[in-house]
């Protein structure tokens, strides 16, 4: 630890004019940097700036409208209400990884037995 204690103050002792030119250059560049944004980038402007004007976007193109039915018959009658609604959600099936591993597997049996059937 000590070893690389006493190089790196070799190492400040041996480039001590180079750390400081860096260091003047490194304020020097700070402060005329500073003096730039002070007085010349991006001044206000003195006219009203308004919003930059895009293409108007496009109508939609009119179509000829639907066809109504013509009724020939006598009216249709109202259908009647199901006796029950769809099953819960949670009932329905799901098509996660393990099902479609299922399938997979249920293809491949029938794919094999239809070969074989057909030998």
């Amino acid at each position: 630890m000590w070893i690389v204690v006493l190089i790196g103050i070799a190492l400040v002792v041996l480039f001590w004019q180079y750390i400081l030119a860096g260091l003047a250059l490194w304020a020097s560049l700070s402060i005329v940097r500073a003096l730039i944004n002070l007085a010349a980038a991006n001044p206000k402007p003195t006219y009203p700036r308004y919003p930059v004007q895009t293409r108007p976007v496009a109508k939609p193109v009119q179509t000829r409208p639907a066809a109504k039915r013509v009724q020939t018959g006598p009216p249709a009658k109202p259908r009647p209400e199901p006796v029950r609604d769809l099953p819960a959600p949670d009932y329905l099936p799901r098509w996660n990884p393990g099902r479609r591993q299922d399938v997979g597997r249920e293809l491949a049996q029938w794919q094999k037995d239809f070969d074989s059937a057909a030998q």
